[in-house]
């Protein structure tokens, strides 16, 4: 069962304190992505403009390598940020704010089945909606060779779930859960925030991520363990990307 706030030993920031470091972790998360694309463009030796950013950030939404680069930039600057402000309120355990817990085999299994569950449901869903399988978004992806497409599968099933479950699931759902939202308001919360994050995609799809979301933050919250939801995350990921691969033949 499920009390009004999540049990913890520890010390939490309150609404505004998750609130406003929260904007700070999301502001690290963007600087995380454009600092690899910086990196980029001086390595490359192009001229660091206003409209050479534009056009470079313009060709990452399809260029793969430099997914992956925005993407590990993201994590590699948003993680240990997080861990760092949640290790700023005195008293509080780190490993407990963020849910890094272990986790018995029939709960994950548990959690697999409610994941295909999910993933049956959030198909018809789509198909409802009238919605193509594959979400432009990801239709658009370049990805020219083998290596490119493990950087892909990097991108997606590593550093995607890693930093968007420590975020969301993790600092924000523990912080919204333990002020006066308790614990059902801040799943709602938390999974508009992580669905306004994903804008390039289509409404439907939208949707459809603001349910896993939902499924994923009760994940979090029933098993205690930031691991769960972040394994089915990364299982999603794979799964779209399989089927992307599938869709344009390049497997």
């Amino acid at each position: 069962m499920l009390s009004k706030n999540i049990e913890y030993r520890g010390s939490v920031w309150g609404f505004w304190g998750t609130f406003l470091w929260g904007i700070v972790i999301l502001i690290t998360f963007l600087m995380g992505q454009i600092l690899p694309l910086i990196a980029y463009m001086i390595v490359e030796g192009t001229s660091l403009s206003f409209e050479s950013f534009n056009s470079l950030a313009a060709t990452a939404s399809t260029d793969v390598f430099l997914l992956f680069l925005s993407s590990v930039g993201g994590m590699l600057l948003v993680v240990p940020v997080a861990f760092g402000i949640a290790k700023l309120k005195r008293g509080s355990l780190l490993k407990d704010y963020f849910a890094l817990n272990g986790f018995k085999w029939k709960t994950l299994g548990f959690w697999l089945l409610i994941f295909i569950v999910l993933q049956i449901a959030t198909s018809f869903l789509i198909e409802a909606l009238g919605a193509k399988d594959i979400p432009n978004f990801m239709l658009n992806l370049e990805y020219p060779t083998r290596m490119h497409k493990i950087l892909l599968l990097i991108a997606v099933m590593v550093a995607a779930p890693v930093v968007e479950e420590v975020v969301f699931r993790g600092f924000l759902l523990k912080g919204f859960a333990n002020s006066f939202m308790g614990m059902h308001g801040a799943v709602l919360v938390t999974s508009a925030l992580w669905a306004v994050i994903h804008m390039q995609y289509e409404i439907v799809y939208l949707i459809a991520i603001f349910v896993i979301g939902l499924v994923f933050a009760y994940a979090r919250l029933l098993s205690n363990s930031l691991f769960i939801p972040m394994i089915m995350h990364s299982l999603m990921n794979f799964l779209a990307t399989m089927g992307l691969f599938y869709e344009k033949g390049v497997f």
